[in-house]
């Protein structure tokens, strides 16, 4: 029962995926070598499909086991089959379970990733990278010392299409030392400036209708409403 309902979530993840971007595209040409072993990823939290795109990048083409703690893991508990795990703000014994089970998932299935948004909750990209919520880093570094940190960062702009094109791009994996927000940062403003950078589509979304048509054919008969 496990793997059809995996299944059928990722197919949800991807079906939303197509609808909400015109493509995903990974910035830097060739997808990136994510270090083996336990890996935090950490990243900014600017969109509503951020897990979504973290699930593309880690578990349909990099092949990882993606988690993820998720405040709202309760509206959305299906989310459990592709790797989220309840993380409600108003209950710590339930955030110490998730604690621990990742810490299991971790030593299980040594390619886990967990998603990690160091500035706690969603934000408008307009307010940049925000500050990491206090020692938050240095906390989950304890927690998991055999763990890799991987900085990489999201940025959905327009392109002169009905939908938006997401942008995503990873650093050099390192330690936690305490330089992760300037890591962050510095990646995210790279992705603000995008002309003559190679691209690799991850995903292709659904094109609009301005895209499907062309009525070029009956411009001879509108010509007399001019």
């Amino acid at each position: 029962m496990v793997a059809p309902v995996r299944r059928l979530v990722s197919a949800l993840l991807r079906w939303d995926l197509r609808h909400a971007f015109r493509r995903v595209c990974w910035v830097g040409g060739t997808l990136p070598e994510v270090p083996d072993g336990p890996v935090i990823a950490y990243a900014n939290h600017h969109h509503f499909y951020d897990g979504h795109l973290a699930w593309l990048l880690f578990r349909a083409h990099l092949g990882r086991r993606p988690t993820l703690w998720m405040e709202e893991w309760d509206r959305f508990p299906f989310f459990a089959a592709v790797g989220a795990q309840p993380f409600p703000p108003d209950d710590a014994v339930r955030r110490a379970a998730t604690i621990r089970r990742t810490a299991r998932r971790f030593r299980a299935h040594p390619d886990t990733v967990l998603v990690y948004y160091p500035a706690g909750t969603l934000h408008p990209p307009e307010d940049g990278i925000q500050a990491f919520r206090a020692d938050a880093v240095t906390r989950i570094a304890r927690l998991y010392p055999s763990a890799t940190w991987w900085p990489y960062a999201v940025h959905v702009t327009w392109r002169n299409e009905a939908a938006p094109t997401a942008f995503l791009t990873g650093g050099t994996p390192h330690e936690a030392d305490g330089h992760e927000h300037h890591r962050l940062r510095q990646l995210w403003q790279r992705l603000q400036t995008l002309p003559n950078r190679p691209t690799k589509t991850l995903l292709q979304g659904r094109r609009s209708l301005k895209e499907w048509w062309d009525f070029s054919f009956t411009s001879s008969f509108f010509e007399r409403y001019l």
